[in-house]
Order: C-alpha cells, then sequence, then structure tokens
C-alpha cells in the first residue's frame, strides 16, 4: 500500500473516532435532552416529551412552593389548620397539593404537544439543536445542572435538570420565584 493511502485512512478513522467522541459528548448535555424534548413537542408527541420531565419530582417542589406561599399569605390559614390537630400544616397542604400539581404539569405537557410547541403558555422552548446550545445558559452543579433562559414578555425562566443512567437529563424542578410567578398567571387553555 503507499504510504499517502495508509495516511489518508488513519486521518479518516481518526477523523471518524473525533466526529463520533464529539456526538457522544453531545447527547450526554442537558442541551441536547432539551432539544429532543422541544422536538417531541412540535411532533404533537406528549408521551415522548414527558420523558424529559419527571413530573414527580416537579410536582413534590412545585406543590412546597405552593403551600410555604399561601401559608406565608395566610397565617389565620395555618393557624385554624393546625388548631385541627393534621399534624404538620405545611407537609399535609404538599401532601394535598402534590397529585393537583402532577396534574396540571401533566396537563401542560399534553397541551404543550397539542400545540406543537408554539410559543404559548409557561414554558416555551426554543427549537432546534443549535438554538438548545445558543439560548439556553448551563449552570452545572453535580450532579445536576440550573437551565436558565429568557422568554419574550415572559421573564426569566429556570430549572433544574438532573442526568439519568442513560446519560439524557430530565426537568426536576422549576426555580421557586418562576413558580410564585406562574401562580399569579391565568391557567392557559
Amino acid at each position: 500500500m503507499p504510504v499517502r493511502l495508509v495516511r489518508g485512512l488513519l486521518l479518516a478513522a481518526a477523523l471518524l473516532l473525533a466526529v463520533l467522541l464529539v456526538w457522544y459528548y453531545v447527547m450526554g448535555t442537558p442541551q441536547y435532552s432539551l432539544y429532543r424534548l422541544a422536538a417531541a413537542l412540535h411532533r404533537h408527541d406528549a408521551a415522548a416529551a414527558e420523558r424529559f420531565v419527571d413530573v414527580d419530582r416537579v410536582a413534590q417542589e412545585a406543590s412546597e412552593v405552593i403551600a410555604a406561599t399561601y401559608l406565608e399569605q395566610e397565617p389565620r390559614a395555618a393557624q385554624a389548620l393546625g388548631s385541627l390537630g393534621v399534624g404538620s400544616v405545611r407537609a399535609t397542604a404538599v401532601r394535598a397539593l402534590r397529585p393537583l400539581v402532577a396534574g396540571r404539569v401533566r396537563a401542560e405537557i399534553a397541551r404543550m404537544a397539542r400545540d406543537g410547541g408554539a410559543d404559548r403558555g409557561p414554558l416555551a422552548l426554543p427549537a432546534g439543536l443549535l438554538a438548545s446550545y445558543w439560548v439556553f445558559d448551563v449552570a452545572r452543579e453535580p450532579p445536576d445542572a440550573w437551565v436558565s433562559y429568557d422568554e419574550a414578555g415572559r421573564g426569566r425562566t429556570r430549572f433544574r435538570m438532573s442526568q439519568q443512567p442513560d446519560r439524557s437529563w430530565r426537568i426536576t424542578a422549576f426555580d421557586r420565584d418562576w413558580v410564585r410567578r406562574q401562580l399569579r398567571q391565568p391557567v392557559p387553555r
């Protein structure tokens, strides 16, 4: 074999290996999972989109914020519930809210999928693989990552993602201030 051919084959093999390593890295980033979430929404596939949201953890975190906010704003309600002897008022409120919040999260994912991920509702994700790297600010705090981006007319959205054993990432919680802002918004239809 001529030396030039061997060098060419080695260069091609090295380039292929480099491309595969870069692709392997990209597939393990939060941005790639967000790209796949947005793609599922644009395909109107709510089940595929829900694989990128840990509904139970989101509901737990949001329920804690909602309960704490309500009990801070309505101290008489906390006193009344406390006088009934229901145990920890906050924990009771969180347990009661959790299934309602989980239902709301699932309904929002279904609505976003029905609309094809259109820029409506409390969470509008950019479409496209490159957009997912340019638009999202990702701050890794192992084992999680905080993702934030600005939505036109809606302010900053910030949420936590956790990496799964298959290297994909799932949304596990929204920023407490974001949840409080959503409480003041009407329910999207």
